[in-house]
Parts: structure tokens; sequence; C-alpha cells
């Protein structure tokens, strides 16, 4: 996935953000180690970037690192807080394989689904826009 053109990008330490013409939250992970400080760090930046509201978000976890447990745990209490649903692109196992094990341990936060292209995965979140 790619941030087109006309898009301001937003630069984390653990992703790139844009906002689309809908106004839904694109992410591309990077491939950084995910630690507990630096997903507190990246939950506080999108905080900002959204305005504390909460919003739909798109990620592409084809580059991404599995959490530990701690940092899982953090994920999925927060999630609520800063997302209305998530779709997740990958085009490799190990990102594909990051959304199952977050799944499989944690259940599902908010509505969670993942798709192998940015079309359908945008159709989709748009169900929970208005939410």
């Amino acid at each position: 996935m790619q941030a087109p053109d006309n898009v301001k990008i937003y630069e984390g330490e653990l992703a790139d953000f844009w906002f689309d013409d809908f106004g839904i939250l694109c992410a591309v992970s990077k491939k950084v180690p995910r630690t507990i400080e630096k997903q507190k760090a990246n939950y506080a930046f999108i905080r900002e970037i959204t305005g504390n509201k909460r919003v739909c978000l798109l990620a592409d976890n084809t580059v991404t690192y599995i959490q530990d447990d701690k940092t899982r745990e953090f994920s999925a209490r927060e999630m609520p807080e800063l997302f209305k649903a998530m779709a997740v692109i990958s085009h490799t196992v190990m990102g594909k394989a990051a959304t199952h094990l977050f799944q499989y341990f944690h259940g599902q936060p908010i509505p969670i689904s993942s798709f192998d292209n940015e079309t359908e995965a945008k159709e989709w979140l748009k169900q929970y826009l208005n939410e």
C-alpha cells in the first residue's frame, strides 16, 4: 500500500500514516521491533493525528514484527479507545501471522478482518465509518 501524492504523511516510528478521502486512517508498518514503550508512543502519536477521535484503520502489515504478550495485551486494551474497526492487509506470511496471533490470543476487541488487497479492505471498513 502506498500513500497518494496529494496527502499529508505522518511519519511515526512504527508506521507511516495518512488519511484517505473517506477519513480512513491508513498505516504502513515499518520493520521495527514492537515493544510496549514504542507501542505506547505510537498510540499517543495516533491520538495526536486523529484529534483523539476514534477512526477506522487500514493497516498494511506486510513488513512488521510480532509483538510480545505484554505489548499485545496493551494493544488489545487500547484499540477500542482509538479505532472503530481495523482492516489488515499483508503480502507476507509474517504480516498475516501477526494479525492471526493477535486475534488468537486476544479475540477481537474491535471488528478486525484480514484482506489480500486495499480495495476490499476499504469497502469492508466503510460500514464502520459513521459509528
